[in-house]
């Protein structure tokens, strides 16, 4: 539970913008669907290196100066290719798009972090890291959408330089989800 004295955070990678044109066609194809996704923002579309849940205020700073005085990775490209659904197509609750080029420089982005956060983290996270970009999430609750569409979209390749990794703070609106940047760390 979220209070005064704590900030609900995690570390990733924005992606939103540079993947919009995208988006758009994405969801227009979808049209049909209407009413059963619910679109993920551009703003808010990033790439979650590691969840860290709600951290004390005052650990903040160490947090912040544990990860900028030791993450040495260097920058790297990335490209985003196909489209994917958890947990199954048959009932999918998460829309995403995948990670092609530059996977394994993401892994291994993700497990330097993790090593730099796991004293800062409230509960450790004992599921696999599945490097993808969630867009959309499934509101039907009966699960009977057809994402075949969207399984078999087929774009070119969105290929993007990876610089920086960023410090986010998750607020729970009654609105939704607002995230903001608390702080960047730039790559090698």
């Amino acid at each position: 539970m979220k209070t005064d004295s704590h900030k609900r955070l995690f570390l990733g990678i924005p992606i939103g913008y540079e993947i919009q044109p995208l988006l758009n066609d994405i969801q227009s194809s979808m049209q049909y669907n209407n009413g059963k996704i619910k679109w993920v923002p551009y703003k808010n579309i990033h790439l979650t290196l590691t969840f860290l849940g709600n951290v004390v205020l005052e650990n903040i700073p160490q947090l912040i100066q544990a990860i900028d005085n030791k993450i040495d990775f260097p920058c790297f490209k990335l490209s985003i290719e196909n489209t994917g659904v958890f947990p199954s197509i048959n009932f999918p609750k998460i829309v995403w798009l995948d990670i092609a080029k530059g996977i394994h420089d993401v892994v291994m982005l993700h497990k330097q972090v993790e090593k730099l956060v796991t004293i800062f983290k409230v509960h450790l996270n004992i599921r696999s890291f599945i490097p993808h970009i969630t867009i959309g999430r499934v509101t039907s609750g009966d699960g009977k959408i057809d994402v075949l569409p969207f399984i078999e979209y087929v774009y070119s390749p969105i290929e993007l330089y990876i610089n920086s990794v960023t410090l986010y703070e998750s607020q729970l609106l009654r609105q939704g989800v607002e995230y903001k940047v608390l702080f960047k760390f730039l790559l090698n």
